[in-house]
């Protein structure tokens, strides 16, 4: 097979596409905006740290994050420790790491307790999570945490995580992180495992990196692509640079807009 495929967004997402289509035969370039691939997942230099620029975190149920670091040879650099957890209110970080503790937390009352783990759980049984992407994540959570609860709680964690983004955010968002979560207790362990590669996702985009670039996918970076249109050749993609290329297929993984 020699269709030319283009993937477009060299995050983990696009870097695991080109994989799997140059698995299949395609002949695969890889194309990003930035000076280094990993979008999301990049890390940067702090007073000669290396860092995550994002809080990144693997857990025991995530099985298609572990099947790829194990396939670039990174599976013997897993540290896995059982999480506690913990939220900060009024000045004061308070400890909510089993039922106990969670039933005494002050900032709110028991019935907003009750209405808070009824939201968890009712989230955790959802399965039909497309109704739930035509509802805001700020209604639903309302609808079943109550109010003060949403301030108290959920408002926190979304800004911490969207900031205002959050307005326009769904309700699918909180189903999906939920869900994950109930994913990692359902190993059996009934305790969540949080996982982290030594060096961080440093370690692994550099693994990774090194991993298509051994299965022939050549790799663009500074090429950030601004028209995507039909042409005689197939599709054809023009970059910031100048430059543009056809390819038979194209394959979009940037949540940026294309002109």
């Amino acid at each position: 097979m020699n269709e030319k495929v283009a993937i477009v967004g060299g995050g983990i997402l696009g870097m695991t596409a080109a994989l799997r289509l140059a698995e299949k035969g395609y002949q695969v370039e890889l194309f990003d905006a930035a000076p280094e691939i990993g979008g999301l997942a990049r890390s940067w230099k702090i007073d000669n740290i290396t860092w995550d620029k994002f809080y990144h975190v693997v857990l025991l149920s995530d099985t298609y994050t572990r099947k790829i670091i194990s396939e670039i040879g990174l599976e013997n650099k897993f540290n896995w420790v059982e999480t506690k957890t913990g939220f900060y209110s009024g000045s004061k970080l308070y400890s909510m790491s089993n039922l106990m503790e969670f039933f005494k937390f002050p900032p709110i009352n028991l019935i907003d307790k009750f209405r808070l783990g009824f939201t968890i759980f009712a989230a955790s049984r959802i399965t039909n999570w497309k109704k739930l992407e035509q509802i805001p994540v700020e209604k639903w959570l309302t609808r079943f945490s109550g109010k003060r609860t949403f301030n108290k709680i959920w408002l926190p964690l979304l800004k911490a995580k969207l900031g205002d983004s959050y307005k326009e955010t769904a309700a699918s968002f909180i189903w999906a992180t939920i869900q994950r979560m109930y994913a990692a207790r359902r190993t059996g362990l009934k305790k969540e495992m949080f996982g982290y590669v030594e060096g961080g996702y440093d370690t692994i985009l550099n693994a990774f990196e090194n991993h298509i670039l051994e299965k022939n996918i050549e790799i663009h970076k500074g090429f950030k692509a601004e028209v995507v249109e039909k042409s005689d050749e197939g599709i054809s993609i023009k970059f910031g640079n100048g430059k543009t290329l056809s390819f038979q297929k194209v394959v979009m993984t940037t949540p940026s807009p294309i002109i």
